[in-house]
């Protein structure tokens, strides 16, 4: 399946998007999706077929708005032919998803802190995690 395109809710003040996208949907060329977003908890990733919240306003605060995100944050995955989506698992929780790419690198998401990171291996083992050890992969996702 190949990835199409990557859409966002982001959170916007003073009309500018503001820190990294709340939530995430990967849409594949078999019209099949895969939401990511971080828990309520902040230190696990729900990833499901879910659809983005609707934009919304929060006054002095800014507001939501989903944007199609994959020029300005994913410009190299349009396209990429995904083999398999694998569940990411540190401490027995999910915290992330890695995307095993045809004839390429994985590319990974992952949940940390309340907020959504991404990159290829290194950025992934590169990252700052609790105790220094990296989330392995646990189980396959069903997209």
């Amino acid at each position: 399946m190949r990835l199409d395109s990557v859409t966002a809710n982001r959170h916007i003040f003073a009309g500018q998007p503001n820190g990294k996208p709340l939530r995430l949907v990967l849409t594949f060329d078999n019209d099949r999706k895969l939401r990511l977003q971080v828990a309520g908890d902040g230190e696990r990733m729900i990833a499901d077929d879910g659809s983005l919240d609707a934009a919304f306003d929060t006054g002095e605060l800014g507001q939501t708005d989903i944007a199609d995100v994959t020029s300005s944050l994913f410009p190299t995955l349009r396209g990429l032919k995904v083999t398999r989506a694998e569940e990411l698992s540190l401490n027995g929780r999910c915290v992330g998803v890695r995307l095993d790419v045809d004839g390429g690198d994985p590319f990974h998401f992952w949940a940390d802190g309340d907020e959504l990171h991404w990159g290829d291996e290194a950025a992934l083992v590169g990252h700052d995690w609790l105790n220094g050890i990296a989330p392995k992969v646990a189980a396959r996702i069903e997209v």
